[in-house]
């Protein structure tokens, strides 16, 4: 079912964190704009005759919190013009008819672009907000993975996508063997930084090892089981991050 609830035009009621002094760290912002690209590219296959409505429903739910974090941010219009085109991006999208759906790689090559233009944006938005420090925290290592791993799935969906032309120039691509050694790396550092989360932490990362062979096989087309298994260990993480964030009662 192509219609699902328009989560992004549910009302937006929290109060601005830049009021406060808590702005929403730069790499949810990113995360979350991977992870929904990552999810338009599954579902607006035109390879795929009945898409799984899930990857549609993600899409939404990762607009939405798209809304709700640069909402928190203030709403500076650096973040506001790139978000409200990929609105517009992906509501030409969904309206679109199946039969139509040799326009699906244009549309999505300029929904990429703009969430491209919305993770520059955001780094001269957040990046200031936050001091400079010799070593990384573990909330920023935490952020860091959440990020790479969000980057690892929306390449693999990239490399796997029946683009016209092949693969757009303009989307570099990373390589997944040299990010899986830095992933790897900076799992066992979280684990020395965080043992009281090593549970929490092997969890996520064996989410990451189940489809480790699939995001370096070079043949296979993009599946859900990796959008699915990647997209809960980047929310974990995020979710791991927010509660150290918390000030200690």
């Amino acid at each position: 079912m192509r219609r699902v609830i328009r989560l992004f035009l549910l009302p937006l009621l929290c109060a601005p964190l830049l009021a406060a002094g808590q702005p929403q760290p730069l790499n949810e912002l990113s995360t979350r704009g991977q992870l929904l690209c990552a999810s338009a590219l599954l579902y607006f296959n035109p390879a795929e005759r009945a898409p799984d409505p899930r990857s549609l429903t993600a899409v939404y739910h990762h607009l939405h919190s798209l809304q709700v974090q640069v909402l928190q941010l203030g709403q500076p219009p650096a973040l506001a013009a790139p978000l409200a085109a990929m609105q517009r991006s992906f509501a030409t999208l969904d309206a679109l008819p199946r039969r139509q759906r040799q326009a699906y790689p244009q549309l999505l090559a300029q929904l990429l672009g703009q969430q491209r233009a919305l993770q520059q944006a955001a780094a001269g938005v957040v990046a200031p907000a936050s001091a400079a420090v010799e070593a990384p925290t573990p909330v920023q290592l935490l952020g860091q993975q959440s990020l790479d791993l969000a980057s690892l799935l929306l390449d693999y969906q990239i490399r796997h996508y029946p683009w016209p032309s092949g693969v757009p120039v303009a989307f570099a691509q990373v390589s997944p063997q040299a990010l899986d050694r830095v992933l790897e790396a900076r799992f066992a550092q979280l684990r020395l930084l965080l043992p009281e989360h090593a549970e929490a932490l092997a969890k996520i990362r064996s989410s990451y090892q189940f489809v480790r062979p699939l995001l370096q096989a070079s043949e296979t087309g993009g599946q859900g089981g990796a959008e699915f298994y990647l997209s809960r260990a980047v929310l974990d993480l995020d979710e791991l991050a927010a509660s150290l964030r918390q000030p200690a009662p």
